[in-house]
């Protein structure tokens, strides 16, 4: 794949990520807004698992912008070499 189109895939998946993580904070921020739960545990477990994989899309947003960075430097500097 050429840069041009890796970069647009980037921005896609960076869209993605960021939409998924707007709706699992929504998710979390219901288990805050509702009665107290029949099983705290039940839900303490649920309401983990949300955070957990906040965090791996936010890993994947970091991991997505650096290769953004990184192709955008490397064209960078290519560009300069073939001046």
């Amino acid at each position: 794949m050429d840069i041009v189109g890796r970069l647009a895939t980037i921005q896609e998946s960076i869209q993605a990520v960021e939409n998924e993580k707007e709706q699992r904070q929504q998710t979390l921020a219901a288990f805050w807004e509702h009665l107290p739960p029949i099983d705290p545990a039940l839900v303490a477990a649920a309401m983990q698992r949300i955070r957990d994989r906040i965090s791996v899309l936010e890993d994947r947003k970091r991991a997505l912008l650096q290769e953004q960075e990184d192709l955008i430097v490397g064209a960078v500097i290519r560009g300069r070499q073939g001046d």
